[in-house]
């Protein structure tokens, strides 16, 4: 530990904080939200304040309507800081992609670091169509840690054949056992309506 890092922990009034509460803090400034991002917002790396929307993933009524969003800059504070919170902006975010070149570019972005710690993806429909006619890895090989893949609905709507019924519920049944048989492990997969701009090429 540096010397500047040692002065923080014992000066700081919220480095001093116990460990747990400490976590509690980088939890809630920094996890718990979707943030969508799109190809037009990223250049050479990840521009984390620059994306194109940010709101909780809880219910509206659960925050005050105050709620400033965050920047994700909290661990830019301090070397403590960074070790202690910069994870938690990968492993309890979902992020939400308006197209697949925006999913590629932050994929090509993140350090592979970053990439092991990302658990939840809202996956655009174009991309699962370049995925399911094999042009792109499977998601475990990009995040080795995914726990949930959100699939636009898109993908069910195309995906209907004549002799299904009038909903959707066979061509999801069928798109999740694809995903699950081609990943070879299983992990949560929900249904998303699209992010907003989105381009459907399915």
């Amino acid at each position: 530990m540096t010397a500047s890092a040692k002065r923080n922990s014992i000066v700081s009034p919220l480095l001093r904080l116990p460990g747990e509460i400490r976590t509690k803090i980088w939890k809630y400034t920094l996890g718990y939200h979707q943030i969508d991002i799109g190809h037009y917002s990223l250049k050479r790396s990840w521009p984390i304040g620059r994306t194109l929307d940010v709101r909780p993933l809880r219910p509206a009524g659960h925050f005050p309507s105050t709620l400033v969003h965050p920047h994700f800059t909290l661990p830019k504070v301090c070397r403590q800081v960074y070790v202690e919170s910069s994870a938690f902006i990968y492993t309890l975010n979902t992020f939400r992609f308006n197209n697949c070149t925006a999913l590629d570019q932050w994929v090509k972005s993140l350090a592979p670091g970053q990439r092991r710690l990302v658990a939840s993806v809202d996956v655009p429909c174009d991309y699962m169509h370049k995925y399911r006619h094999g042009l792109r890895k499977s998601f475990c090989a990009k995040f080795e840690n995914i726990e949930r893949i959100g699939v636009d609905e898109h993908v069910a709507v195309y995906g209907k054949r004549p002799g299904d019924d009038k909903g959707l519920g066979p061509a999801k049944k069928r798109e999740v056992e694809f995903i699950l048989a081609k990943e070879g492990k299983s992990f949560r997969i929900e249904w998303h309506e699209g992010a907003l701009g989105s381009v459907v090429h399915c």
